[in-house]
């Protein structure tokens, strides 16, 4: 059964997404301003579409909201508490990562149905890290759930009553954050779009409800995997005084305010040392983190 109704769904994903939009201002060292966004927004719905030249035109509009559907589907999975607990499976966790796997064929979509040379290269650029960062996105959400003996998110919440599973697994955590930036294609693993490098990429051809779509869809993205993250890493909503579903706004919060910092903070890797990192050392890290996860799964939680 699920708490969060499609309507709810849509309410939070565009409180998630105005609320990232401020905070991408702050990071950017500019005053938030609500009006300033909304602005911004009404220009950029204004502009014409655009209509590819050449390859598949449709593919080129289907993507946007195809992309929006996985943000909004991610989010959908994402228990907020204890009585507003998303989409309740017994493998929601693992449904989370199925949803997020619909952003590769979205912004392959875009790069390839646009058919400029930068596109296409922005496509398969997001293709390549998907393969790399997927695998180890899944096994850590494997290794997490391991001491809550189930994937279900709002059980994964509940074990960590007395301690987070930050503390408990941080070789865990520390694989889950950058996996977590390629995921939401932030700095520095912009690949598709790399603007000092491609000039927008696989988005470079959007314009108007198409863009707008697609910059919606980005800050969903960020507010579904932010709040996974404080789901399986930090309690999800428990915490003293305040209300569940305020400490579990005010971490999801908190752990996209890090991303944005954090990505604008690093330099962008070349393409084939982001994929190395991935199948070199995340990949079998992961594996390890697994291992790790079993063995405290014996001996404390059991």
């Amino acid at each position: 059964m699920s708490d969060l109704t499609p309507l709810a769904v849509f309410a939070v994903a565009a409180a998630g997404a105005a609320i990232v939009g401020l905070l991408e201002q702050l990071v950017a060292g500019v005053r938030p301003a609500p009006l300033a966004l909304a602005r911004a927004a009404a220009a950029t719905l204004r502009q014409p579409l655009s209509r590819p030249d050449r390859r598949d035109g449709w593919l080129f509009h289907l993507a946007p909201g195809l992309l929006l559907i996985a943000a909004l589907g991610a989010l959908a999975f994402v228990p907020w508490a204890p009585g507003f607990r998303g989409i309740d499976l017994s493998t929601g966790a693992i449904a989370f990562a199925a949803a997020l796997a619909y952003v590769t064929p979205a912004i392959f979509m875009a790069g390839w149905g646009a058919g400029r040379p930068l596109a296409v290269v922005g496509g398969f650029r997001w293709l390549a890290l998907m393969l790399a960062y997927a695998m180890p996105l899944a096994m850590i959400i494997t290794a997490v759930a391991a001491p809550a003996g189930s994937l279900r998110p709002t059980d994964i919440v509940e074990v960590q009553h007395a301690v987070p599973m930050a503390l408990v697994q941080p070789l865990a955590l520390a694989l889950w954050l950058p996996a977590a930036l390629a995921v939401c294609f932030l700095p520095p693993f912009d690949l598709p779009q790399a603007d000092g490098e491609l000039g927008g990429g696989a988005f470079s051809e959007y314009r108007g409800l198409d863009a707008a779509l697609i910059g919606f869809a980005q800050r969903i993205l960020l507010v579904a995997v932010s709040g996974m993250t404080a789901v399986l890493f930090l309690g999800g909503w428990q915490g003293p005084l305040l209300p569940p579903a305020l400490w579990m706004a005010l971490k999801t919060m908190a752990v996209a305010g890090l991303f944005l910092w954090v990505g604008r903070r690093l330099p962008r890797l070349e393409v084939d040392r982001v994929l190395s990192l991935a199948w070199k050392v995340a990949n079998p890290l992961a594996i390890l983190a697994i291992a790790y996860a079993g063995l405290i799964t014996l001996l404390f939680y059991r």
